[in-house]
């Protein structure tokens, strides 16, 4: 097995690059597979455009509004106002003791939580939003829509632009 001396392997890594330099400048770049690309995952269209880094930072921004619209929607489920959590009209039996009744066969625990009715209107009218809940939903759906917007946005125009810069029809390659 022969090894290749500096020289070789030197001449190899120019022929490599100067390949790569080529095949850069006029391999044309499709901007709608590019956007069909960014849509399904932010950041694929700018990867698909070889440029690895922004298509990365897409991908986390979207990610993170991911992140904060989950955890929005979890904050508001677990808050004391959430509506998620309660079961209406669920009969649940905590005791075994005996229960009082008057003389028609009424529960005397039933008989003065409907006396006071507006006393728990009162209560559901003074319940507060869980601010922080709703902040962090709404910031993530911002960052969410608007990420991924701005990935395919991005994603079509640097492959148009890519196009128009190493158009093999040009004379002199590159704008």
């Amino acid at each position: 097995m022969a090894y290749l001396n500096e020289e070789e392997k030197k001449r190899i890594i120019e022929e490599e690059e100067l390949r790569s330099q080529v095949r850069r400048r006029y391999e044309q770049k499709s901007s709608g597979l590019a956007a069909v690309l960014s849509t399904i995952c932010p950041g694929l269209g700018q990867i698909y455009n070889g440029q690895f880094g922004k298509g990365t930072a897409f991908f986390l921004i979207v990610l993170t509004g991911l992140f904060l619209l989950c955890w929005g929607i979890v904050v508001l489920v677990k808050s004391p106002g959430g509506s998620a959590v309660k079961i209406a009209g669920a009969p649940v039996i905590s005791r075994s003791e005996p229960v009082e009744m008057n003389e028609e066969g009424i529960v005397q625990d039933e008989m003065q939580k409907e006396e006071q009715p507006t006393e728990r209107k009162q209560e559901s009218s003074k319940r507060k939003l869980p601010v922080k809940g709703l902040l962090l939903t709404v910031a993530g759906l911002i960052l969410m829509g608007e990420g991924a917007h701005q990935a395919v946005r991005d994603a079509i125009r640097t492959a148009q632009r890519l196009n128009q810069g190493y158009s093999p029809s040009r004379k002199g390659g590159q704008s």
